[in-house]
């Protein structure tokens, strides 16, 4: 199985809700980017001012204007990060989640702990519908370059994509193990540097 977001931080994270983990704890508040018109029934992610451009996800979506919020995260010490951005592509909620590929992707080839993603070299990321292009984008900062970012479709109960997210690596995954030596706190530290 891939690597998945953590279910409960993606829930606290929407609700605006302070999430716990190991020593420490994140106070999430939510900022609204934009809605992201689809047209061409196709949606990306990544870096919008990267060398190559960005190829679109595999999974079809329907016509119309998905509104983007951004879920951004507080530490103790008063740092903010974008832990996740989201499309809201439906009201149902997302039961399941599963990796946003693109075409050259099979996620059957990925490993425990693996994730196909995208990489930040401008300090934006962002959502568009690729056959409109830039002009039909949603970019957000997300504070300094990194990656890789993996995106997921999240499903309702009636196999339905209702969302998009994309996990900035803020929040860490229940299915990492935390070096012995070091807490999840601390790698939190180590990664906010």
């Amino acid at each position: 199985m891939s690597y998945a977001p953590d279910p409960e931080g993606l829930r606290s994270a929407f609700a605006a809700e302070r999430f716990a983990f190991e020593e420490t704890s994140i106070q999430f508040s939510l900022v609204e980017a934009g809605r992201l018109a689809i047209t061409s029934g196709q949606i990306a992610a990544g870096d919008p001012q990267g060398e190559v451009g960005l190829l679109p996800f595999t999974q079809c979506l329907p016509s119309g204007d998905y509104p983007v919020t951004l879920a951004v995260a507080r530490n103790g010490n008063g740092d903010e990060r974008i832990a996740y951005a989201r499309v809201q592509l439906g009201a149902a909620p997302a039961v399941c989640w599963y990796p946003a590929l693109v075409a050259t992707q099979d996620a059957r080839s990925l490993k425990p702990g693996d994730i196909f993603g995208y990489h930040v070299e401008s300090g934006s990321a962002c959502f568009m519908d690729p056959q409109a292009g830039q002009e039909n984008a949603i970019s957000f900062s997300i504070g300094g370059s990194g990656g890789p970012y993996a995106s997921y479709f999240g499903y309702s109960a009636d196999g339905r994509a209702v969302s998009l997210v994309t996990d900035f690596a803020v929040v860490p995954n229940i299915h990492d193990a935390p070096p012995a030596d070091r807490s999840w706190w601390k790698r939190l530290l180590f990664f906010w540097k």
